[in-house]
């Protein structure tokens, strides 16, 4: 995706981004660190995220030049824009929540424009470093104070740990940047893994622990080079997305056999009612498979109105074809990023965007307004590199 160089805009393009992300950023430490912040916000942290993302949509996407161009580019800005009216026009239809039309469109937004954002590893360095900044707050000072007596806390302790996770991981690309020129930040990165797996155990935090055995998993083990092979990296964002779809289908068809056990480390078993939850809103969504359900539906399984799962929440709520234009997206930035991976620093973003992805089979932080700027970054990271 072509980003015109050389105009006086272009000299403060990238110092407007950062900003605009610091600013985020500084909503995302009080979301979680601030008790009375998170419950007077949390309505309206989508309106937010999607005023900045219409921000950097505006200072980084030359609309002119789009619509000038008669290939690709256009067509997709089309696309854009029909995905996000589609969305919305399917919600009123349905009568749900427009508080959905912010998840989708957050996400929608993030994986159009990410590929646009120039950033520098100047820039990176500082957000990165920024992340670190609020892991080592939130360790020393707001963690101890917060969960010592939670009980009075806007969020529960599995919410905490993969608030923990999701940080800490951002916050590696840090160790990985100051590791280029300091061998004791590789001492760092081993303490914030052991960290974070404490920390993930003690909570008996599923979603986190999968987030951070996921990294582990696909940065550490799986060979550098794989990840050079299309078969083999395509084959990965397949298993990510559509992969989550069959993993829900999967566990419905076990769960209705009665089968159970405990999950050693965790107080759950695994099959702890998401079964019940998933199998509710297949019998919802096969009603409207075009226009999803929406949110303005009361399910009898659980107490609240969650998905659990990232992809099923798009495909039910906002109907299928939401959801194949969501995946063309994905697809589109994924195609777009394969050619950054020869830089450490794209492919290890890369591995912690997929460890979410995969996290996500049993929860939907991968679309939660609340984490939007770890996503966006990572994207903006993975495509930060020269080809």
């Amino acid at each position: 995706m072509e980003r015109p160089d050389g105009s006086a805009h272009e000299k403060i393009r990238e110092p407007v981004n950062l900003i605009v992300m610091l600013i985020m950023l500084a909503g995302y430490a009080l979301t979680f660190m601030v008790p009375k912040f998170y419950g007077a916000t949390d309505r309206y942290v989508g309106v937010f995220v999607f005023g900045c993302l219409a921000f950097l949509f505006l200072n980084n996407v030359d609309i002119l030049s789009l619509l000038q161009n008669s290939g690709k580019s256009r067509r997709d800005f089309f696309l854009l824009l029909a995905l996000l009216l589609l969305t919305l026009i399917n919600l009123l239809l349905v009568n749900s929540g427009l508080g959905a039309f912010f998840v989708t469109a957050d996400f929608i937004l993030i994986f159009y424009t990410a590929p646009y954002i120039r950033f520098s590893k100047q820039s990176i360095l500082i957000l990165s470093a920024a992340f670190f900044a609020v892991l080592m707050i939130w360790f020393f000072l707001a963690y101890p104070k917060l969960f010592a007596d939670y009980a009075f806390y806007g969020y529960n302790t599995n919410t905490g740990a993969t608030f923990t996770i999701y940080t800490l991981l951002t916050a590696f690309l840090f160790t990985m940047l100051l590791a280029e020129k300091y061998r004791l930040a590789e001492l760092l990165m081993t303490i914030l893994m052991v960290k974070g797996l404490q920390l993930a155990l003690w909570h008996r935090a599923r979603g986190a622990f999968i987030m951070l055995l996921v990294f582990m998993l696909l940065w550490f083990l799986v060979p550098k080079k794989w990840w050079r092979k299309k078969s083999f990296y395509y084959g990965v964002w397949t298993a990510a997305t559509l992969g989550s779809l069959c993993f829900v289908a999967l566990y419905i068809a076990v769960g209705a056999t009665g089968v159970n056990f405990r999950l050693p480390f965790f107080y759950k078993d695994i099959f702890s009612g998401r079964d019940k939850i998933w199998y509710e809103f297949f019998t919802l969504f096969i009603k409207k498979p075009l226009t999803g359900i929406g949110t303005n539906v009361t399910i009898e399984s659980f107490f609240e109105f969650n998905v659990h799962n990232a992809m099923y929440n798009f495909l039910v709520i906002d109907g299928i074809l939401v959801f194949l234009g969501i995946l063309y997206l994905i697809f589109r930035f994924a195609a777009h990023a394969f050619q950054y991976l020869t830089s450490p620093l794209s492919l290890c973003a890369l591995t912690i965007l997929l460890a979410v992805f995969f996290e996500s089979f049993f929860d939907v932080d991968l679309i939660w307004a609340d984490y939007s700027l770890n996503l966006l970054f990572l994207c903006v990271v993975i495509c930060h590199g020269e080809v």
